[in-house]
């Protein structure tokens, strides 16, 4: 089976005129993203507010970050927000990337866990959880390798020939089980992460939860892999992580290897020594080796509680980036916008990540501000629709259209740059699109600043003449208007 990039299926309520009803449907939770989740201009996360995503795995790939994420809006749309996230019915993932950090593409899905029958690549596997990401060339040929917790009980392996698949199962089972030697002691066989060396050798670290001792859980684990990526060399070792629940992260920074992961939630009354990370916080140890020992050192990103408020569990991938250290993790604040009843449903966060000049984790700042932008915008190539820094009463379809839910919804692209001119814009239409008119427009939604009007007459290419306004900014916010019942797949502005 392969597993290609869908995005989730909608259902029930529709828009479009009342008499005559839209070819493009949303769900309840949809529309609740959509017209509740926002984020201000001046808040680059999260990174999406029209679906929930968590446990963030990261991929830099050439001039491009990509995100690979545990699909939450499956389980809000099985429980409309009125029970607290089971992650039951998860077996998907969301994938986004980005060249800049702030505005960002959704990519669709990844159909992983194929055994309810949904067309998941592995066959063998209920769910799909907390995912891990490497790339490595193999006989000259870029090959990447997406690894996922089927519940708590095992860690499965995709591989594809790009970062957005399709996604294969190479090897038609669990490539860690409960089978696997130095493995029984393992609680919770789950959250993988993977480091591929400067030598190109792989490694995979996985594992959490606490049976007798919370101090010493003795549940995590790691493993070197194979050539191949898809298969384990040796026995895995044991990382004796202080406090240990979850969440293994893996990184080098200089010579140094640093396994991160997060606390559990006991009590520390009576804890002494300098091994006693607060609770729920991703804490770090450091080694020579990539397989340990690893020797504790501190922790370096508190419970997303701490910033936010809505506290649960805590995640993260620590990443460079042209030179920046970032750290994605997760939290709960979207689901408090829309009001959901219950929770445990995320949302991905990007902050920049402080190490200091000793090579130690100091702790991080989590903010709604995020990482800023590190280049402008791109106009001049085929943008899909599914591409912004926010948008407000905007749906993504099953095929990554984007249309809107309420007239004048809009899609925002921060900081685009028109240092070229702007000409014309070329547009693609999705099917069963009807009338409409798209507005461009710099700097606000409201046309002070209208560079065109694309007025749309059903599906296929639609364009318009634009004029930029002289002088200024070249680097400007670009805004898409929407009035009507249609939907876009790609954009692109001509110079």
């Amino acid at each position: 089976m392969s597993a290609t990039l869908n995005s989730c299926a909608s259902s029930s309520q529709a828009t479009g005129a009342q008499n005559e009803p839209s070819a493009f449907k949303y769900s309840k939770v949809q529309k609740l993203l959509a017209d509740k989740a926002f984020k201000l201009s001046t808040e680059n996360n999260p990174i999406s507010a029209l679906k929930f995503t968590a446990d963030p795995a990261v991929l830099v790939y050439k001039d491009t970050v990509y995100i690979y994420g545990t699909n939450d809006t499956q389980q809000v749309e099985a429980t409309q927000g009125e029970a607290d996230n089971s992650y039951n019915r998860i077996n998907t993932l969301n994938v986004y990337s980005s060249k800049d950090l702030v505005n960002w593409t959704d990519c669709g899905i990844v159909k992983v866990a194929g055994r309810s029958g949904n067309g998941g690549a592995a066959l063998w596997a209920n769910n799909s959880w907390a995912p891990a990401i490497a790339a490595k060339t193999i006989n000259g040929v870029d090959k990447f390798f997406l690894y996922f917790a089927d519940s708590a009980n095992g860690i499965g392996v995709l591989s594809a020939d790009s970062p957005t698949g399709p996604f294969t199962d190479p090897i038609g089972k669990a490539l860690i089980s409960r089978s696997t030697p130095n493995t029984n002691g393992v609680h919770w066989l789950f959250d993988p992460a993977v480091i591929v060396d400067d030598d190109g050798n792989g490694y995979l670290y996985y594992g959490g939860g606490v049976k007798d001792d919370n101090a010493h859980p003795k549940s995590a684990r790691c493993v070197a892999l194979n050539d191949d990526m898809i298969s384990i060399k040796g026995t895995p070792v044991e990382i004796d992580a202080p406090w240990l629940f979850e969440d293994s992260g893996i990184n080098k920074m200089g010579n140094k290897y640093y396994y991160s992961y997060c606390a559990n939630w006991a009590s520390r009354d009576g804890a002494t020594g300098n091994e006693v990370p607060p609770t729920a916080v991703i804490a770090y140890m450091t080694s020579e080796n990539p397989l340990g020992p690893f020797t504790y050192q501190g922790y370096t990103l508190k419970n997303p509680g701490s910033y936010f408020g809505p506290w649960g569990n805590n995640h993260h991938w620590i990443f460079q980036f042209n030179g920046k250290w970032y750290i994605a993790y997760h939290t709960q604040v979207v689901e408090k916008q829309i009001g959901l009843l219950k929770g445990g449903y995320r949302n991905v966060f990007i902050d920049e990540f402080k190490v200091n000049e000793d090579g130690s984790w100091p702790i991080q700042n989590g903010t709604k501000a995020g990482c800023k932008q590190i280049k402008a915008f791109n106009p001049y190539e085929k943008v899909p629709a599914a591409t912004m820094h926010s948008s407000v009463h905007m749906v993504i379809s099953e095929n990554q259209a984007v249309f809107a839910t309420e007239k004048n919804g809009y899609i925002r692209i921060s900081k685009a740059d028109f240092s070229k001119g702007a000409s014309k814009i070329e547009v693609k239409v999705a099917e069963g699109s009807k009338k409409g008119t798209l507005k461009v427009c710099l700097d606000n939604m409201n046309g002070d600043a209208l560079l065109g009007t694309v007025n749309i007459n059903g599906a296929g290419t639609a364009e318009a003449n634009l004029t930029l306004p002289a002088g200024g900014n070249t680097e400007r916010d670009l805004f898409f208007v929407f009035d009507g019942d249609f939907a876009i797949e790609e954009w692109e502005i001509k110079e």
